[in-house]
């Protein structure tokens, strides 16, 4: 595993979502943590790499997202004798990550420099999740998650949110008015255990993206019936925990 595939999966799990602009990274020898959170608070994330990247080290953040994403995904960072490099620097004695640099083979390169510490907090200022004990766990399908998509398409503009309770051994969600002047109600899941009354929604198109991207590798979807729901996304490279604090109906 290069520095590169690690970029390159962090950016699609962060920037690809389209509302993280900013990620912490937490790292030494042992493990690589990553925490971050959207402007508007209704996503929490919490990454953890599989093998902990050393040169990651310290405290930092990775900012202007959108910028490291548009030069990850240049044609010439793909190609297989590419390379993207942690440069550290000095500071008060001690060796830190600096900036990345990112080279390819006909001498082109392009450097993108890591937020502080301090700065990163400042801007993230990231809510803590304790832990949740959740009702119902099961992993959502492709099928199911296109077809919420359609769905959210056509009630999204009617109603932001969704809802879900379980009716036996289903899982349901419903869309659309409050008041129940358009509605709509989908089995998103089967054979669910557990049981999940009404009470709280979540942003459809928040929750749709994540599980778009958790379609790439190992999904778990998990809801707790105290108001949070949480999506594991595994890459392979990192296992990726979107919590989403519930909004009450």
């Amino acid at each position: 595993m290069s520095t590169r595939d690690v970029i390159q999966d962090i950016v699609k799990h962060t920037a690809g979502l389209g509302y993280i602009s900013a990620v912490k990274i937490t790292g030494n020898e042992n493990e690589t943590l990553l925490n971050a959170m959207d402007g508007d608070r209704t996503v929490i994330l919490k990454a953890k790499l599989h093998n902990a990247v050393t040169e990651l080290s310290g405290e930092f953040g990775l900012g202007n997202l959108g910028f490291l994403a548009g030069v990850t995904a240049l044609p010439n960072y793909q190609e297989k004798d590419a390379t993207v490099d942690v440069i550290s620097r000095e500071r008060d004695g001690k060796s830190e990550p600096d900036h990345l640099l990112f080279k390819d083979p006909y001498g082109n390169n392009d450097q993108y420099r890591f937020m502080s510490k301090e700065i990163v907090d400042q801007t993230l200022q990231t809510v803590r999740f304790k832990g949740a004990d959740w009702d119902i766990t099961f992993e959502p399908t492709k099928q199911k998650v296109s077809e919420l998509q359609q769905v959210a398409a056509i009630y999204g503009a009617i109603e932001p949110n969704f809802t879900v309770k379980t009716e036996g051994s289903d899982l349901i969600v419903t869309v659309g008015a409050s008041d129940g002047s358009f509605t709509g109600k989908r089995t998103f899941a089967s054979n669910i255990e557990g049981e999940l009354k009404q009470g709280y929604a979540w942003p459809l198109a928040q929750v749709l993206s994540i599980l778009k991207l958790g379609m790439d590798g190992a999904c778990i979807m998990q809801i707790s019936g105290k108001g949070a729901l949480q999506i594991s996304v595994d890459s392979g490279i990192a296992k990726y925990d979107y919590i989403l604090p519930a909004m009450s109906v």
